[in-house]
């Protein structure tokens, strides 16, 4: 009698759509960036109702609310262990789902009135939350991205990733603008500043099925495949030879600069023209989004730009212009918005408005050139085994501790330096000033050119 074996043909590598890749990638990415701003656009609501009536608390809820960037070390630690031992995929699921629900439960919290100081102390556990949970999605999704992507195209494809900030404002100022539209101020005030934060969890379980149906990156199959993979990420990040020195090169050579622009631009901007230049807040929130809008494809552009020309020279040239750019467009916002120097809000013809979205556009798109291409550089420059342990920790040491904390210390600044009248609206500048001439000059002596970098290489 004859034994007859069969043998089962290897099952086909399953492979993403790259399409699906980037939409499912951006999608999360942009969620989440929609979640973090929405407690610093709603900053001086939150102060009203989850802190001691009174005096304002704008400052203290400012800290509160920033504490999510402190934190994103730590969790960029915890989420870039998961990343390079399990998988990319694995953990920017699980960040998305701790962000959904951190900021589901900022829309639950009871007011001051009801629960006294449990109120922002559960303000500032959720934000916590979040800034672990946003430490892990950017690296986890740009990683992702790029991974997939054709080795001359990575800037381009990665600049999706890039581009959901903006985005993620722009969806921010809607929902809000909306929501504060169809109702009253006295019933925003009471319960609808609540209905932006509720409304995160329905794009939270539409990005979350459509990243379910994702495979692993196709570069981390294969070097678990081959049992290359790091078993201590964390340990390795820090001992592997010139790894450290490559994380502070990034960090002060262009991440934490090109934070602290971003942030400028956008909150340090916003919270300028209310509170210095004294435009009411439905101008600001028009100068505010249609810059976003307007700035969004230089994102894609500069990313683009660097595949053809070289990372370096596109984050220099963006580092160089936002130099010159930013004390310039705060000084033209005051004598533009407000020559008089008014102490009341006030309103401001169309002309002066669309003057002011100009200048704000420039500084936005010089924002675009740092920003741009930053998420395939900074991936680019360390090896697939600790990628994403190495990139996340950089990454969210620049956009977490230093650059992440403009808002709050410009604000604090303004409040602590004593300085001339005519100076004081101007003297936070100097805390972004500082970080992007570091930048400019660590860039330009110690940064190298990473475009050709081949991503399966060890």
């Amino acid at each position: 009698m004859e034994t007859q074996t069969t043998t089962t043909p290897a099952q086909p590598e399953e492979k993403n759509s790259l399409f699906l890749v980037i939409l499912a990638s951006a999608t999360g990415t942009l969620i989440e960036w929609y979640d973090l701003f929405l407690a610093l656009i709603l900053t001086s609501v939150l102060s009203e109702k989850l802190f001691p009536p009174g005096d304002s608390k704008f400052l203290e809820t400012l800290a509160v609310v920033g504490s999510s960037y402190l934190i994103r070390p730590i969790g960029s630690l915890l989420f870039g262990n998961i990343g390079d031992k399990v998988g990319r995929k694995y953990s920017f699921l699980v960040s998305l789902l701790l962000m959904g629900a951190a900021t589901f439960l900022i829309g639950c919290i009871p007011s001051f009135e009801t629960i006294g100081w449990f109120a922002p102390v559960l303000l500032l556990l959720f934000r916590l939350m979040q800034g672990l949970a946003i430490s892990g999605e950017y690296a986890g999704a740009t990683i992702y991205v790029a991974e997939h992507a054709p080795k001359h195209k990575r800037g381009f494809y990665t600049g999706f990733i890039q581009a959901t900030v903006p985005v993620g404002l722009i969806i921010c100022l809607l929902v809000v603008y909306v929501t504060k539209s169809s109702m009253t101020p006295e019933s925003f005030i009471s319960y609808g500043w609540r209905i932006p934060f509720l409304f995160s969890a329905v794009l939270v379980a539409l990005s979350y099925i459509a990243r379910k149906k994702l495979h692993e990156s196709p570069v981390f199959s294969q070097l678990k495949k081959e049992g290359k993979t790091s078993k201590t990420p964390i340990k390795d990040a820090f001992k592997e030879k010139g790894n450290i020195k490559l994380m502070l090169k990034a960090i002060f050579g262009v991440n934490a600069a090109q934070s602290t622009i971003m942030q400028t631009s956008l909150f340090v901007t916003l919270f300028f023209m209310q509170r210095a230049v004294m435009l009411p807040e439905t101008t600001v929130l028009l100068i505010m989004g249609v810059t976003t809008i307007c700035s969004t494809p230089f994102y894609q552009y500069f990313g683009a730009l660097s595949d053809r020309i070289g990372r370096k020279k596109v984050l220099l040239s963006g580092l160089i212009a936002s130099a010159i750019l930013i004390p310039l467009s705060f000084y033209l916002f005051m004598e533009i918005g407000n020559p008089q120097h008014l102490k009341e809000v006030h309103e401001v013809s169309a002309g002066v408005t669309i003057q002011l979205i100009g200048i704000s556009l420039l500084l936005s798109i010089a924002g675009a050139a740092t920003y741009g291409p930053l998420g395939a550089f900074m991936l680019e420059i360390f090896p697939t085994k600790i990628r994403y342990t190495s990139m996340g920790f950089a990454y969210n040491m620049s956009n977490g501790v230093l650059g992440g904390s403009t808002t709050f210390i410009t604000e604090f600044l303004k409040k602590t330096i004593v300085v001339s009248a005519a100076l004081s609206p101007y003297i936070g500048l100097i805390y972004p000033m500082i970080l992007i001439v570091i930048a400019i000059v660590v860039n330009s002596i110690s940064i190298r050119e990473t475009n050709h970098i081949d991503l399966a290489e060890e």
